[in-house]
């Protein structure tokens, strides 16, 4: 196989083998990328699975995880899948990170045959991509190796072999190595005693080229179910018809991870108090963006981000939670035209914008509108809730029937208040008398204020 070359990018993989370890430091040390023990068997989860995770996101690495392959028949390789798959959902699934899920498949304790061995593997490579969507590498040995045939070539190899001359051997599925574990006895600042160090084959803009999943823009919130949408809505805990400044996305479990959907500077990121901007949201991170719109992400359980801290796109900000005025586990996440005062709030929608577009704007690189706030509502259909209001308004004449959802003006409202008014005066001549006479008496009482 290929040789090293000094400007491929370098990395680490570690277990609950490393301890604690100070991933500020790690990164420092100009290490790029991290695979991360998640799993064995079908029922081992690694103790610090999740914290590595949170740790490597933090420091700005990337992310992948890697499970360890005992499985001797078919049936058991799927439940190991299943095993890695659901613990994935701890730190948000596969698609929460930004290196592709592993099968560590590097011994045969039981001795079973070649052919057995491809049966496994292949099983448990289909099953993990069905339950992840992602698909994954294999890791494995230079002396392994040689059991897989060429069927599994088609997947990228991590390939161990202590050396820093000696490359890996060719082998029958593979002739060339995508990632490859040079030794286990690195050393690396952040991390007592030795550590495995790895090197992707290229640069950074390569290793995030091959891997990285690019958003699908017309879904910014691809991986969150969205449950209440920007607009005029029912408040799920009052009852009460209410314009709802963001939108509502769930993630599982029910404390699972938050990230920033953009970049920018964390302002604020505590619980809310009343009058801050934040009265009644809860624990919530707010971030500005290049542009200077804020980005709220509110009802955590807890925050994982600092003020004045720079935070990165995909970087881990919080937990979900359901701190204040909440129905339950959720993410209420809106998008503020401006900071101050009170972190850029306002009693009305006008100092809101509609977080979907946003987004899509945004990374589409489209000029975002500041005269309005940007809705997906279609102005021209009625909300259910208000057909009969405006069914009986528009009989009576008091709006043409056109553009229901529209923003009233003042010109506008002049007008309906003027035929009310002429309305009255004529209700009230009915039964006592001259509607002239009325009309002057009333722009008296008007007169005077």
């Amino acid at each position: 196989m290929q040789a090293r070359k000094d400007s491929n990018v370098q990395g680490i993989d570690v277990s609950r083998y490393q301890g604690k370890i100070d991933w500020q430091q790690v990164k420092a040390d100009k290490r790029e990328f991290v695979f991360i023990k998640a799993t064995e068997g079908q029922t081992y989860t690694d103790p610090n699975f999740v914290t590595n995770v949170k740790g490597a996101l933090l420091a700005g690495l990337l992310v992948g995880t890697y499970h360890f392959l005992r499985a001797t028949s078919a049936d058991v390789a799927k439940a190991e899948a299943a095993h890695y798959a659901k613990s994935l959902e701890a730190i948000g699934g596969a698609k929460a990170l930004q290196l592709p899920p592993v099968m560590d498949y590097e011994n045969n304790p039981a001795g079973i045959s070649k052919a057995q061995i491809n049966v496994v593997a292949r099983t448990f490579l289909l099953e993990l991509e069905r339950l992840t969507g992602i698909k994954p590498i294999i890791y494995t040995g230079n002396s392994f190796a040689g059991n897989f045939d060429a069927s599994l070539g088609s997947y990228d190899l991590w390939i161990a072999r202590y050396s820093d001359t000696r490359v890996p051997d060719d082998q029958p599925a593979w002739k060339f190595w995508d990632v490859w574990q040079y030794s286990e006895s690195g050393r690396v600042p952040g991390i007592v005693g030795n550590v495995d160090l790895n090197e992707f084959n290229g640069s950074l803009a390569d290793l995030k080229k091959r891997y990285g999943r690019e958003q699908d823009v017309s879904n910014p919130f691809n991986g969150y179910r969205i449950t209440s949408p920007f607009g005029m809505r029912k408040h799920p805990v009052s009852g009460v018809n209410k314009f709802h400044r963001g939108i509502d996305l769930v993630v599982s479990p029910a404390d699972g991870p938050i990230y920033a959907f953009i970049a920018g500077e964390v302002m604020h990121a505590k619980m809310g108090v009343s009058g801050s901007g934040f009265g009644n949201y809860g624990i919530t991170v707010a971030i500005r963006d290049d542009k200077g719109y804020l980005h709220v992400y509110a009802h955590l359980s807890a925050a994982a981000v600092k003020v004045g801290q720079q935070v990165k796109r995909g970087q881990l900000i919080g937990k979900q939670g359901s701190t204040g005025i909440s129905s339950g586990a959720h993410l209420h996440y809106e998008v503020r035209k401006a900071c101050t005062p009170q972190y850029g709030y306002t009693a009305t929608e006008s100092g809101v914008v509609e977080p979907t577009q946003y987004l899509i704007n945004y990374y589409g690189q489209t000029p975002v509108k500041e005269d309005k706030p940007l809705s997906q509502r279609d102005i021209n259909v009625v909300s259910p809730w208000a057909e009969a209001t405006w069914a009986e308004v528009t009989a009576n004449g008091y709006y043409d029937g056109t553009r229901p959802g529209a923003m009233i003006t003042r010109e506008e409202s002049g007008i309906v208040m003027n035929r009310l008014r002429k309305n009255i005066l004529k209700l009230i001549a009915g039964i006592n008398g001259n509607v002239a006479d009325m009309d002057e008496r009333l722009k008296k009482i008007e007169a005077e204020g």
